[in-house]
């Protein structure tokens, strides 16, 4: 547990390859996200390189305010590092268990409906606090600095 506080940007430069070589291995695959009548529509080598980015910048932040001693709230990296890459596996985990196989009748397509509209509510609700870590986290951060700096 010492390493995820000490050092959290071990877990950001582990995790950016292998979403990277996650991204290219299903490389004509595509992520779809459906939102009522709405398909957000990208392929998986196109957000393996857009996460593995976000990721290697994140791991980066975390190892300059770690070499600078610039002291940030414990619970603050916990947090962000725990809802950034847990989440991230949590919402693969969910979305792979999106149901989408042909329906049998009309009562397990109704209450397969109902299970992919909670298994979508619970991914776009964990998107949700991943990016309000991030909020948290950066705000922490340029704080920090404009402390240090005045």
């Amino acid at each position: 547990m010492n390493i995820a506080l000490n050092k959290p940007y071990h877990f950001f430069f582990l995790i950016a390859p292998i979403i990277l070589a996650f991204g290219f291995s299903k490389s004509k695959g595509i992520f779809n996200i459906n939102i009522h009548d709405t398909y957000f529509v990208i392929k998986y080598a196109h957000l393996g390189i857009i996460l593995s980015v976000f990721y290697f910048l994140l791991g980066f932040i975390h190892f300059f305010i770690s070499k600078k001693g610039i002291e940030i709230s414990n619970w603050i990296i916990y947090l962000h590092t725990i809802l950034s890459v847990g989440g991230l596996i949590l919402i693969w985990i969910l979305s792979k268990l999106i149901n989408n196989a042909p329906q049998q009748n009309f009562e397990e397509t109704l209450k397969i409906m109902r299970i992919n509209e909670y298994l979508n509510f619970s991914c776009i609700i964990l998107f949700l606090s991943m990016l309000l870590i991030q909020v948290i986290f950066f705000v922490s951060v340029l704080w920090k600095l404009a402390k240090s700096i005045f």
